[in-house]
Parts: structure tokens; C-alpha cells; sequence
């Protein structure tokens, strides 16, 4: 299996998988061609898609969602209340064969062909909002992002994977310092809202406990975190956790527009 993200920001957020001849992009919150060029940086032609996965239906994740099905006929997938939300005028028309929906609470997978998707609720202020694990049979990768605490869901099927994606959003201090107005901050810290970067080291020791090998962490506020405060703060929680970075776990940080690092499990 293949993973990498290759958009991760505010802006947008796009992670590439691939199996076999499955190859599965999760979000696609840049432009069709923003998305297309950096697929191109890590060696895909965006001829060879399969299909698309939608975490949820914030304009940071779908944007470039109907042009690339369009343009590529690919199948979307996406919760029962993702298609609801789902802004046709931003993200134009789509084929109606191309609209595969799902129940967030069943617990059943989607068949993808060499890949199989798993999902879980996520609780964020968008309705309906998922994460996934994908697995081929050998090595599975679970992304969870936008989601303002970790509930036993999550916990569930994201320990154990091999490589996760996990958001580490926002600095309390930068937030609070920040220009923001207050009923804003508010959501952002709130049960529904992202996770700050010491949640997302604590979640990440639980995870590297139960044996995930490899953290990418993602979605970084732009006025509300830099690349090298979420990783200082993460590492500095591991540290205290008892985790030994690159003996336990490999921790990576994200780009908001470029290819970040491709990661061959």
C-alpha cells in the first residue's frame, strides 16, 4: 500500500492511497487542477483514479470533488448526510451513477477492489462527517481529521492501523491570542470543533501503544498553528508518554500545498 497526502491545510486536503489497481483519493478540497498537478509530483497520472472518498462536506474537503469525477468519471462516496449538505453550486453537477452513498452507523465496508474501506462517525459541525480505514489485506491506513474530541469510535478503528493521518489543528495559546472573535475560537475548541495539538499527541501515544508505525500529522490551522510548534508539542507529549520517536513510531508533518511524503507500507 501506498499513502500520501498531498494537500493538508485549511485550504485543502487531499491523501492519496493505493493497492494494486485500486487507487483511492480521500478529500478533495483543492481545485481539480491543484489536485491533478500534485498527483503528478508523486508519479500518478489522474487518468488511473478509481475513485473518490468524502470525509464530510466542508468546502476544504469537497471543492475539487465534481470536476474530478466529471472530468474522470469516478464513483464518490460519501455518507447519507454528506450528499445532503453537499453544494451543488460549488461543486457542480454529478452524474447520478456516481453518487454512492452509505449509513455512517452500519457497519458494513465498501468494496473499492484491491482496497477495502472501512468508516466511523466523527463529531464534528458538519453533519454526518466520517473517517476511514483502508486496508488491502495486509497493511490498512486510518485518516480522522476535523473532529473536536476522540470517542470510543474513533479509538476503535483507528488503533492497530499501520499508518494513520491524524489532525493536529490549532495552539491553544495562538488561538486565543489570535484575531479570531471569541464565539469562533469557541467552536474551534469546542466538542465538535479540531483537535489541539497536545490532544493529538495524547491521542497518538494511545495509538503508537496499540502499534501504529507511522504518523502523518495534518489539517494545521493556518493562523492558528505552525508545522514546527504542532510537531514540537506532539513530540514533547510522546516523549512524556515514553515513546521513542523513530523506534516506536515515525512522525511526519504535512504540507498544505505540496506532495507531502509518499510512504510505501
Amino acid at each position: 500500500m501506498i499513502v500520501c497526502p498531498i494537500l493538508s491545510g485549511s485550504s485543502g486536503n487531499a491523501t492519496y492511497i493505493e493497492s494494486g489497481s485500486t487507487r483511492v483519493l480521500v478529500d478533495a478540497g483543492g481545485t481539480g487542477s491543484a489536485i491533478e498537478e500534485n498527483l503528478k509530483k508523486i508519479g500518478v497520472d489522474p487518468r488511473t483514479l478509481t475513485c473518490l472518498l468524502a470525509t464530510h462536506a466542508h468546502s476544504d474537503h469537497i471543492r475539487g470533488l465534481g470536476v474530478l469525477s466529471r472530468r474522470y468519471k469516478l464513483p464518490i462516496y460519501a455518507s447519507e448526510g454528506v450528499w445532503k449538505q453537499i453544494d451543488k453550486g460549488r461543486v457542480g453537477c454529478i452524474a447520478a451513477c456516481c453518487m454512492k452513498r452509505f449509513c455512517s452507523v452500519s457497519k458494513d465496508a465498501l468494496d473499492l477492489g484491491d482496497i477495502e474501506a472501512t468508516y466511523f462517525s466523527t463529531p464534528h459541525d458538519s453533519y454526518d462527517s466520517v473517517g476511514y480505514v483502508l486496508s488491502d489485506g495486509v497493511s490498512s491506513f486510518g485518516i480522522a481529521t476535523d473532529f473536536g474530541h476522540v470517542t470510543p469510535s474513533i479509538r476503535a478503528r483507528m488503533k492497530g492501523c499501520d499508518v494513520v493521518l491524524l489532525e493536529a489543528n490549532y495552539d491553544y495559546d495562538m488561538l486565543m491570542d489570535g484575531p479570531y472573535p471569541y464565539p469562533l475560537k469557541e467552536r474551534i475548541m469546542g466538542p465538535e470543533g479540531h483537535l489541539e495539538n497536545r490532544e493529538a499527541g495524547e491521542f497518538a501515544v494511545e495509538l503508537i501503544e496499540s502499534g501504529v508505525k507511522h504518523i502523518f500529522l495534518g489539517h494545521l490551522s493556518e493562523n492558528n498553528n505552525t508545522q514546527e510548534l504542532a510537531y514540537s508539542t506532539v513530540r514533547d507529549v510522546l516523549i512524556d508518554g515514553g515513546v521513542v520517536l523513530e523506534q516506536d513510531c515515525n512522525v511526519y508533518m504535512t504540507r498544505r500545498y505540496e506532495p507531502s511524503r509518499k510512504l510505501e507500507i
